[in-house]
């Protein structure tokens, strides 16, 4: 059921408003016996274009069509959801990681529970944190009440770069400074 008349069609006999007779009955109209031998390509392509039975449609019928779609559009591409699923095994094997180490600490006999304690809670940190991102650095362009700044310029928070309008132009596109090509490649025509 891919188009609108074929949903249509489907919940009329679902919902018993028609039945199978009634739709044979149907298929049998002007544009059922038409002969098409003898007849040029580009009238028959115009036939098959136009010269078709109007079946009418339900809103219903279109609504079920968009939501099959929209649900078809939602669903993750393989690539990302393999991607989740390797970061998600990653995340697993470091936890693991640390709950030997955590295992072999609690196994010593030479520290005292509470330096066994902040031991485990210092590795099981480091196990669970290395699989967090380190957070984005915000650029800040020197310029305005920015130029020649010391220190932190006002309303910025967390971490930051400055840069002026040159630097931003190279971060931008990197290849097209002089400074950035590969000179080794250019050879002398002497």
């Amino acid at each position: 059921l891919t188009t609108a008349e074929a949903v249509t069609i489907a919940q009329q006999l679902v919902n018993r408003q028609t039945t199978k007779t009634q739709l044979i009955n149907d298929g049998f109209s002007r544009y059922s016996l038409n002969s098409k031998d003898d007849l040029p390509p580009w009238f028959l392509d115009d036939e098959a274009k136009f010269y078709k039975p109007n079946i009418p449609v339900t809103k219903e019928a279109i609504a079920a069509l968009r939501a099959r779609q929209r649900a078809l559009d939602a669903r993750p591409i393989k690539k990302i959801a393999e991607a989740k699923g390797r970061k998600k095994m990653r995340a697993a094997q470091r936890l693991e990681k640390a709950m030997k180490k955590a295992e072999g600490v609690n196994a010593t006999a030479d520290m005292t529970e509470r330096e066994k304690a902040q031991q485990i809670e210092k590795l099981m940190k480091k196990g669970v944190a290395k699989g967090k991102q380190k957070k984005e650095v915000s650029v800040v362009v020197a310029k305005g009440a920015h130029k020649g700044i010391k220190g932190r310029p006002k309303g910025v928070k967390g971490r930051y770069t400055m840069v002026d309008a040159r630097m931003r132009k190279e971060v931008r596109a990197p290849c097209s400074h002089p400074r950035t090509l590969d000179l080794s490649v250019i050879t002398d025509a002497s």
